[in-house]
């Protein structure tokens, strides 16, 4: 059984849900909304590691990757391997910045959908670290799912 600290991708409304977490940040430094942004730092722990949230926004676990893989030794997006079609991601943490301490370098703004049907399933996006340029990712059309298929 999970932690309760844990959001499991997929059972709730993903977009207000992240929105929720913008919402405490703006409010407790006293900022607008609309001046944050969403900001992923993805852990080196499984759910089971989680045994409180943090100080600032939300540990979430539950996503799968699709077109890529996470490589948890590196600390970036790699390539997939054969036959592994969703790879599942390690625990992230989601937390809102302020709109100029969002960081462009080195980091792929991953979508996030609910199904691998994505379109009308869009959510919000995650920066992720990278070693390439964002642009081989999107050519990969990498993304995260909360439900892949089965």
């Amino acid at each position: 059984m999970l932690p309760p600290s844990v959001w499991i991708a997929g059972l709730f409304n993903p977009m207000g849900y992240v929105t929720a977490c913008l919402q405490v940040t703006a409010r407790a430094k006293g900022l607008p909304l609309d001046s944050m942004a969403v900001h992923t730092d993805v852990t080196s722990f499984e759910p089971t590691g989680v045994t409180a949230q943090p100080a600032e926004g939300t540990y979430v676990h539950g996503l799968f990757m699709e077109g890529a893989r996470w490589d948890k030794a590196g600390g970036v997006l790699a390539d997939s391997r054969p036959k592994e079609l969703h790879p599942s991601m390690p625990v992230m943490h989601i937390r809102g910045v302020t709109v100029d301490e969002v960081v462009t370098e080195g980091v792929y703004q991953c979508p996030v959908y609910m199904t691998t049907i994505r379109g009308p399933t869009f959510t919000f996006q995650a920066p992720l670290k990278t070693a390439c340029e964002a642009h081989v990712w999107v050519l990969a059309a990498v993304c995260l799912v909360m439900q892949p298929d089965q």
